[in-house]
Parts: structure tokens; C-alpha cells; sequence
């Protein structure tokens, strides 16, 4: 395939990256204002997990028919029809009269989210082949998704307490519409490998039965379930239990979120260079376990430290997680959207039901102690088929 020159490849990652935040600030920007979209559509605060569920499942399901729309119509076109999905589903949801439209439209954000999200993967692994830099690049994507979120869970209950819970909703979505044009200008059309239709059954069965793929989905599906819950219950509880502000709940919610961005590309780096990194990534999801049973019972004032150290080793895991995906060695660069795709499938599609579950009994009920130290259970019960899997190590760039 054609190679880019430095200086077009980093801008084309960089306009990824904007479009990986801005995402992610359309994926949190729910949880924080909860309670407000509860009393503006006449529902109770658990029902309203029932919006984030159902997005989770908008997300889950898409994965693995997104890296199939991939192979048939490149990585680029699927990722820009993506975000533009999310765009203008992200504004239908503020305008929502009801709640049952409110659940639908959050539906559509996550089926764009599932369009966007492994091309785009795809698209970061395609710049980066050869020359080393390409799990750093794919740390720094996934980093993003940090940033945006860090800043959703912080911004958006202020914004909504200042123009509305809908208005804040509305401007999530209209600045995702903004670096969506600015990506359809930048992204580089390279040539695409276009899959016949005839063939993108074959394709799909090869990908699917990688068992590696199956082994990094379910090692770690109740961390991402955790990963995902934390951010979207630590502001209510942070408020509601030790009674602080909602900015300094919202600004350790932030902490806790962004400082993945540190994590991303050192995880990257690392699980490239690294003799195994499946170990790295189990010790680094088994030190999140560690801190999300310590939130609830921590002083106030270690919050701050501990939320830092959750995000990195967070971020440490997700870019191991992908980079992985996107170099056993039979997987080949059109099959990268779906394989990246089936891994974060599997964690969406199964996580959702227990981000159901928690939302409509622990968290739902406020009984946050019970819902942390669940989630850092089921962060570790998992990681031993990780551990007892061979072979989960990245191919050289050369050969990937």
C-alpha cells in the first residue's frame, strides 16, 4: 500500500484524535446529568441508566457489521459515516420531547459510535506501518477518548446548570458535526482495498474465529465494565456521600478519566517492546481493581491521587488491548476494523447487560460502596484466562 510522508500522516492522526475526544465527550456527557434529565423528562434516576444502556447496546451490536462495512467500503468512508451518525443523533436526543424518544436517539449515537470507532483504529494503523510509532499512535488515539471524556464529566454538569441539560446536549453534538467536516477535509484517500461482497463472509468467519481475539474480548470485559461505571456514577456519589461540590467531584471525575491520556501512549509503547505483554496488561487492569475498592473507603483529600492512578493504568490496558488486536499475525490491515471491532463488541454487547444490571440495583438504589467494590471484582475474575492464554504478543511491524 501506499505510504504517507511524515508530516501528512501525524496531521491526518491528529484530526483522528480531535474526532476520538469529541466522541468520547458525547459518549459521557449523559452520566453527569443524570438527575437533571431524570426531572426534565419526568423519570426516575435509575430509569435514566436506562439511556446508557442502550446506547452501550447501539455500541456493542454495530462492532463486528462496522468492520464488515470496512472491508466492503473502506476504513475512511465508515469512520466519517460514523461520526456524522453520532453528530446528528447527539442533537435529535437534546431535542427529545419524550423519554422513549430520548432512549431511541441515544441508541443511533451509539450505533455511530460503533461505525467510527475500529475503522478509525484501522485508519491510525494504516499511516503508521512501518518505521515503529504505531503503538504509540494508537495509544495516543485511544488517549483521546480520555481527554474527551475527562472533560464531559466535568464540563457537562456545569454547562447544563448554566444553558440546560438539552442545550448542553446540543452543543456535544453540533462540535462532534464541526470536526466531522474537518476530517472529511484532512483524512488522505489513500487506496482502499474494496472486499467483494462474495468474499466478506470469509473474511468475517476468518476474524471471528480467532481465538486470541475471543480470549482479549473476555479477559477484560468486566474491566471495560468497570472503566465505563466509575466515570458515569463517581460525580453522584462523590456529591451525594461525601457532599462535595459538584465542580470537585466533577474535576476528580475528570482526573480520573483524562489521566489516561498519560496511560494510552506509554501502554502503547510499552506492550510494543515488551517479551509479554498480556502480564503488563493483567497487572495493570489488576491495579485499577485495586483502586476502584479504595474509592469508597479513601479520606477526601487521596482522591485526587487515586483517580490519577486509576486513569493511567487504564489507559495502559486499552492501548495493549488494540495494538494486539490489530497485530496477530492473521490479521491483515483490511481485517484490522473487524478484529478491533469483535474485541470491543464483546466487551460492549456483554458489559451493557451488567451496566444494566448495577444501574438498576446498586447504583439505582445509591449504594455505591456495594457498586465499587463489585466493579473490582469483576475486573480480576476475568484476567486469568489472559494469563493462561500463548501467544498474545504483537507480530514485528515488518510482518504486520
Amino acid at each position: 500500500m501506499e505510504e504517507l510522508p511524515a508530516p501528512a500522516r501525524d496531521r491526518a492522526l491528529l484530526s483522528l484524535v480531535a474526532a476520538r475526544a469529541l466522541y468520547a465527550y458525547n459518549w459521557y456527557n449523559v452520566g453527569p446529568i443524570q438527575l437533571a434529565v431524570a426531572a426534565g423528562l419526568a423519570v426516575s434516576f435509575g430509569t435514566v441508566s436506562e439511556a446508557l444502556s442502550l446506547f452501550l447496546v447501539g455500541v456493542g451490536l454495530f462492532q463486528v457489521p462496522a468492520g464488515m462495512l470496512s472491508l466492503r467500503w473502506g476504513a475512511r468512508r465508515t469512520s466519517l459515516a460514523g461520526i456524522a451518525l453520532m453528530s446528528v443523533a447527539a442533537v435529535a436526543s437534546a431535542l427529545a420531547p419524550t423519554f422513549l424518544l430520548f432512549l431511541w436517539t441515544r441508541f443511533l449515537v451509539g450505533l455511530g459510535a460503533a461505525l467510527f470507532f475500529s475503522p478509525a483504529i484501522g485508519l491510525v494503523a494504516r499511516y503508521y506501518q512501518q518505521g515503529g510509532g504505531r503503538g504509540f499512535a494508537i495509544g495516543l488515539y485511544n488517549g483521546a477518548f480520555n481527554l474527551g471524556a475527562g472533560i464531559a464529566v466535568f464540563v457537562a454538569a456545569l454547562l447544563a446548570g448554566w444553558i440546560g441539560w438539552r442545550e448542553s446536549l446540543a452543543v456535544g453534538g453540533l462540535l462532534l458535526g464541526a470536526v466531522t467536516v474537518e476530517n472529511v477535509l484532512v483524512l488522505p484517500r489513500l487506496p482502499e482495498p474494496g472486499v467483494p461482497l462474495a468474499a466478506i463472509g470469509s473474511q468475517t468467519r476468518a476474524v471471528l474465529q480467532e481465538r486470541a481475539l475471543w480470549v482479549l474480548g473476555g479477559a477484560f470485559l468486566g474491566f471495560w465494565v468497570a472503566e465505563f461505571a466509575i466515570a458515569q456514577y463517581y460525580v453522584p456519589w462523590a456529591v451525594t456521600v461525601l457532599h462535595l461540590s459538584p465542580a470537585v467531584a466533577g474535576g476528580m471525575d475528570a482526573v480520573l478519566v483524562i489521566s489516561s491520556v498519560v496511560g494510552g501512549p506509554l501502554g502503547g509503547y510499552l506492550a510494543e517492546r515488551v517479551r509479554h505483554p498480556n502480564r503488563l496488561m493483567a497487572a495493570s487492569a489488576g491495579i485499577t481493581a485495586l483502586a476502584a475498592a479504595a474509592i469508597p473507603f479513601a479520606p477526601p483529600w487521596s482522591l485526587w491521587g487515586l483517580a490519577g492512578l486509576y486513569g493511567v493504568f487504564v489507559g495502559v490496558v486499552f492501548a495493549g488491548i488494540y495494538l494486539l488486536a490489530a497485530q496477530l499475525p492473521r490479521i491483515s490491515q483490511e481485517r484490522i476494523p473487524l478484529a478491533v471491532g469483535l474485541v470491543n463488541g464483546i466487551q460492549v454487547s456483554a458489559g451493557s447487560l451488567v451496566v444494566v444490571a448495577l444501574g438498576t440495583t446498586v447504583f439505582g438504589a445509591q449504594d455505591y460502596t456495594a457498586g465499587f467494590l463489585a466493579l473490582a471484582f469483576l475486573t480480576v475474575v476475568s484476567l486469568p484466562l489472559l494469563l493462561a492464554r500463548r501467544g498474545l504478543s504483537p507480530v514485528p511491524l515488518a510482518d504486520a
